[in-house]
């Protein structure tokens, strides 16, 4: 059952009964038909019990009874939902985690060819609410195939994504204060650092998204009082070059007029933080926290990079008084 390593099933030994119960599992028979059916051929009626158990924890099965088409997705949405079923393995089919992703709130800091591939994609992954805070307007540059479309030169970064992104998972979040996360996607690199501390503060769990020249960046993913952050890589390239802070500030004060951005790169980062932070908001472990996945030209393969809490950062430290987290 199934063909992705790590994924396939391979049952062996299966005797008449046991393939009475699998031919019958069509969703339309519940356990105690299943149980029938074994002694029916000639076996124990524990059988049933232990294929069904067996089938759904594996996540070959789900429950019939609550993978029910008005438990559905819409139909753009099935893919995702299917593909998370397949992750999370649970027994409805992925539709209570997909739901949950129609209620989150996230909001993407930047909407250049980066940002605005990142907030459709994650529009299309299920999230509710998207949204994008970057009042620039589209220019030829920023169009790309999974971003801005051409015909939306010329108006607001924001109001060109409003169509790909309102109407999310079908499911809309209440009015809350502040997003569950925020995706920082600079033009520039290092245009970030003005947004940073506050996230920290307000402890929202946020991802750094970039290409800078030939290098895409996506991460670190950064769990507030619990990995590292993004002054901590400041700390850690000083570390390694005192002139870095230098070179950061002229680069983000001034960067070249054209600056490089490859339509394929920057759509592959864009996949990989959307695929980061869906897995995120799931509830799964992801490379990016402590860490950055980066894509260099002309190769391609992406190799991760590990970031740990720098000392002098502060950024986890406990408050001598609390014992909390600063």
């Amino acid at each position: 059952m199934g063909t992705s390593p790590g994924r396939a099933l391979i049952l062996g030994g299966l005797g008449p009964a046991e393939i009475a119960v699998l031919r019958a599992m069509d969703g339309r028979n519940d356990l105690a038909t299943l149980r029938s059916l074994a002694v029916a051929a000639g076996g124990a009626a524990d059988i049933a019990d232990r294929l069904v158990d067996l089938l759904v924890t594996s996540g070959a099965a789900v429950d019939g009874d609550q993978h029910r088409p008005d438990n559905a997705p819409l139909p753009r949405h099935a893919p995702d939902q299917s593909s998370l079923s397949l992750v999370d393995r649970s027994p409805d089919g992925g539709a209570s985690s997909f739901a949950a992703r129609g209620r989150r709130h996230i909001e993407v800091v930047g909407a250049g060819r980066v940002g605005a591939s990142v907030a459709r994609l994650l529009a299309a992954g299920g999230i509710g609410d998207v949204d994008v805070d970057d009042q620039a307007l589209v220019t030829d540059a920023d169009v790309s195939p999974a971003g801005h479309p051409a015909s939306a030169i010329g108006i607001a970064r924001t109001r060109s994504l409003h169509p790909f992104l309102g109407t999310g998972s079908g499911f809309r979040s209440v009015e809350r204060p502040g997003p569950d996360f925020v995706v920082l996607a600079p033009d520039a690199g290092f245009e970030h650092t003005w947004l940073t501390d506050a996230l920290l503060r307000s402890g929202t769990a946020h991802l750094l998204v970039h290409v800078t020249e030939i290098t895409g960046v996506v991460g670190p993913l950064v769990v507030p009082g619990t990995s590292a952050c993004l002054r901590c890589l400041d700390l850690h390239r000083t570390d390694r070059d005192p002139g870095w802070p230098t070179v950061r500030d002229h680069a983000a004060r001034k960067p070249p007029p054209a600056p490089a951005c490859d339509a394929s790169i920057a759509t592959a980062v864009a996949g990989l933080a959307a695929a980061q932070v869906l897995a995120f908001i799931d509830g799964f472990d992801v490379a990016t926290v402590g860490g950055t996945l980066e894509v260099e030209l002309p190769y391609g393969l992406p190799r991760r990079r590990t970031w740990r809490p720098h000392p002098e950062c502060g950024c986890t430290w406990p408050d001598p008084g609390t014992g909390e987290v600063i």
